[in-house]
């Protein structure tokens, strides 16, 4: 495997799987409707999110203004400021100072922030797209040196590997190499995981990392990915991740493989 591009990053996640469809425009709802446990700003940006990926504006279009949306949601202008500046961050937006906020382009390809903690699933679902996994290999095995020293293992302990490929209406967008430990979860939670999302897995019995350490490197291999639909170039982008819990104790290590043009991800530069 030749590395091509190395960049680390530090991902946060926002603390909170369908055939295509028509798009619902959104009625104005009061903010204080939102369920869940997430803040008001982030309730806000993601039910804005929502409404883009929704195609209710389209791209290049200007969306409601501060001061409509913060009739709409019955929140401060500050709030709603703060939820754009998040929309923003992710690549979905482009805030114009004098004289609004845009929706971004970002093509056919499928996109999200580098700087976000999200369940690919959730990404292509929201897009449209209908999400799911083909599982090549679902194990409980002995932890390896290198996942042991990932995961602070005292010992090579039984941890669950998986090896899947990301798909979006059946065509596979990215592989996926994912070592979970195991140790302190449900034998429940683990047979989940060997079928469906970890992450909505772990979300069943709040445990859902908050925050990972991500490395993106460009590689060239023959060894990584199968089928068909597997690049003929070799090429692709690698995202390599420990997934912590609030308690700062590593969750997961995944290495993810996504095949050039089928997943775009968005970095917000600013000066």
């Amino acid at each position: 495997m030749n590395s091509l591009l190395d960049i680390v990053l530090l991902v946060n996640s926002p603390r909170r799987t369908v055939t295509k469809k028509k798009c619902e425009h959104t009625v104005n709802t009061p903010a204080d409707q939102f369920g869940g446990r997430a803040s008001l700003t982030r309730r806000i940006s993601d039910d804005i999110r929502r409404r883009i990926l929704a195609k209710e504006w389209a791209p290049g279009e200007k969306i409601h203004s501060e001061s409509e949306l913060s009739t709409t949601y019955k929140v401060s202008r500050v709030t709603v400021r703060t939820a754009l500046k998040t929309l923003e961050y992710q690549g979905l937006v482009d805030i114009r100072h004098g004289s609004g906020t845009y929706v971004n382009n970002f093509g056919r390809s499928i996109p999200t922030g580098l700087n976000e903690l999200r369940s690919m699933s959730e990404t292509i679902s929201e897009l449209g797209y209908e999400p799911g996994m083909e599982y090549k290999v679902a194990t409980i095995r002995p932890a390896t040196e290198t996942e042991i020293d990932k995961l602070r293992l005292d010992n090579p302990d039984p941890v669950l590997y998986l090896e899947r490929a990301v798909l979006a209406d059946g065509k596979a967008v990215a592989f996926s190499y994912d070592t979970i430990n195991i140790s302190s979860l449900p034998e429940e939670v683990v047979e989940e995981m060997k079928q469906g999302s970890v992450l909505a897995s772990l979300d069943t019995i709040n445990s859902r990392p908050i925050r990972a350490l991500a490395e993106v490197d460009a590689v060239i291999s023959k060894e990584i990915g199968w089928g068909d639909e597997r690049p003929a170039n070799d090429l692709f982008l690698l995202l390599q991740q420990v997934h912590y819990a609030g308690d700062g104790e590593p969750l997961m290590y995944s290495k993810t493989y996504f095949m050039e043009g089928r997943f775009q991800f968005l970095i917000l530069r600013t000066r």
